[in-house]
């Protein structure tokens, strides 16, 4: 069976329709999808109508969240929840607007520095952004579409980050209130890419443990294409912990061909894959 639990489409940061997601997935020959977009379950709905009488593929229910643990931004994938749980939707609808906050406040930054002359920053990010969940990506690709810088990890460095003129500190939930919404509208709650937050061994370990006393139940072990010891490393702290092994591409754009929907490595046979829960 070919899973990809973790994907994006334009209903946040990603750049293709949640139609267009779900034709290269078909095409793709992907049995089980989740649309994860980040802190809102719109795509996902939007193609539960198209999939009403379609049988080709399992989609299943799915969000992205941004919360905070530790005062660093952590990403939980929300996956096989009641969609209209009032408790889980209320809490993306206050992320929502702290992004949107974020936003005015990172462009009134870079409105207000002499050095940097953007005209329309604010209309020409309205536009890239459209119905979607504004974010950082979405000013990355503003400065990369502008000529600014050539790549995403430029428009940061020089930007984005901390200490640069457009850094504007994220409000985040807590860990342990995100992993809550998720239990409440019985959902299954992953740690999505472990990997990328680059904590020592004992970080993640504390994370781990702080995420299941939460109620959190699995951990992406697979997020690449090839076979690496990344997954190692995540498949053995999944048998560890008891935690479940999920699985996604974290795809966002075509033209990222590093990451392709469905491209990736096979789950280690030594952990219980998450869709058991399902």
């Amino acid at each position: 069976m070919k899973v990809d639990l973790h994907c994006h489409t334009s209903a946040s940061d990603g750049s293709l329709a949640p139609g267009e997601l779900l034709q290269r997935a078909l095409e793709r020959e992907i049995d089980c999808l989740a649309i994860t977009d980040h802190d809102t379950t719109r795509g996902y709905e939007i193609l539960r109508q198209e999939l009403q009488s379609d049988s080709r593929l399992k989609l299943i229910a799915g969000t992205e969240i941004s919360c905070n643990w530790q005062e660093r931004t952590i990403h939980i994938v929300a996956l096989n929840f009641q969609v209209d749980h009032q408790g889980l939707q209320g809490g993306l609808q206050r992320i929502r607007q702290s992004r949107r906050d974020r936003a005015a406040a990172m462009l009134e930054k870079f409105d207000n520095h002499r050095h940097f002359n953007f005209p329309d920053m604010q209309q020409k990010l309205e536009e890239l952004v459209g119905e979607g969940v504004v974010g950082r990506g979405h000013f990355a690709e503003l400065l990369i579409r502008e000529g600014r810088v050539k790549n995403a990890q430029q428009a940061f460095d020089r930007f984005l980050k901390k200490g640069r003129i457009g850094y504007v500190k994220a409000e985040w939930p807590s860990l342990q209130e995100v992993v809550g919404w998720i239990r409440d509208a019985g959902g299954v709650a992953v740690i999505a890419h472990p990997a990328l937050y680059k904590l020592t061994s004992r970080k993640l370990n504390q994370l781990i443990e702080d995420f299941i006393d939460a109620g959190g139940k699995a951990i992406e072990v697979v997020n690449q294409p090839r076979p690496c010891a990344d997954i190692i490393g995540m498949a053995e702290r999944a048998r560890r912990y008891g935690l479940y092994a999920s699985v996604g591409s974290d795809f966002h754009r075509p033209e990222h061909r590093w990451r392709d929907l469905g491209w990736l490595a096979p789950l280690p046979e030594s952990v219980a894959p998450v869709w058991d829960l399902f």
